[in-house]
């Protein structure tokens, strides 16, 4: 395997550019101070991602963050290329990165999952319920399709709505709003088909926004969860079943939101 071309996919041109950018240099880092003796860093934009036609590698490593990378459009291209790549395939992908179609399979699957709507077909009661400031809901308004919490927007106030709409929709015209759930934000890793500990994400401040997951020291991460035997069960049967249920393969990662019910 050592003797292998191995391509990392970083970069590219979305709005989490610079984190992919960081997230492939550390992948390249690691593989070359283990032995590997042919890793490249592809750049993967327009311009360069055709560079594969001909360089030909023997696995891809994607290391690219947002869309045209996490969305199956990437996974397409190299399918089309019969180059191999790590992570999710085309379909569970797409379907993974937006966050509608997640809610839909969820629901098929009975796993549970936060109240939810589109914006702009908030049927009645759910309109009266966010526009009526005595009766008014935390909300989450974030683009269906785009990742790294980029714009996202917890709504406490009915005036404040249509501006995190508007903001969400500079980012995907497709904008979800989710009742706003209190509880403990917990990350799940899932590797070789099994659930691996529980990390308990604990911003010093506010929510884990885009700047809490990447300046370092603004977040913690913590293996002790305090959470019991039973809570513990139950949240990495529900990480695998959200796997399952969108098809993915190779690790990935789920995240809950536990208000220990």
């Amino acid at each position: 395997m050592k003797n292998k071309k191995i391509t990392i996919l970083y970069g590219g041109e979305t709005s989490e550019r610079e984190v992919s950018l960081r997230t492939g240099q550390a992948m390249y880092n690691v593989l070359t101070a283990g032995g590997y003796q042919h890793v490249k860093l592809l750049d993967a934009t327009r311009a360069n991602i055709t560079e594969l036609v001909n360089e030909r590698p023997d696995v891809c490593l994607m290391a690219l963050h947002g869309k045209h990378g996490e969305d199956g459009l990437m996974q397409g291209y190299l399918e089309m290329l019969n180059i191999p790549y790590t992570g999710s395939g085309v379909a569970a992908s797409a379907v993974a990165f937006d966050k509608y179609l997640t809610k839909l399979c969820f629901d098929a699957k009975q796993i549970p999952t936060a109240k939810y709507w589109l914006a702009g077909e908030e049927d009645e009661e759910l309109l009266s319920t966010l526009k009526t400031a005595m009766h008014f809901q935390t909300c989450v308004v974030k683009p269906s399709r785009e990742g790294s919490t980029v714009g996202i927007s917890i709504v406490k106030a009915p005036a404040d709505y249509d501006k995190a709409v508007a903001e969400a929709a500079k980012y995907d015209k497709k904008v979800l709003v989710e009742a706003f759930i209190e509880g403990k934000e917990l990350t799940i890793a899932i590797f070789e088909g099994r659930a691996l500990p529980a990390i308990w994400i604990k911003p010093n401040s506010g929510f884990y926004d885009y700047q809490s997951k990447y300046t370092k020291g603004a977040t913690q991460y913590l293996f002790d969860t305090a959470l019991n035997k039973e809570d513990t069960t139950l949240i990495n049967e529900t990480a695998l079943a959200a796997y399952q249920a969108l098809g993915c393969d190779g690790v990935a990662r789920v995240d809950i939101i536990f208000d220990g019910k």
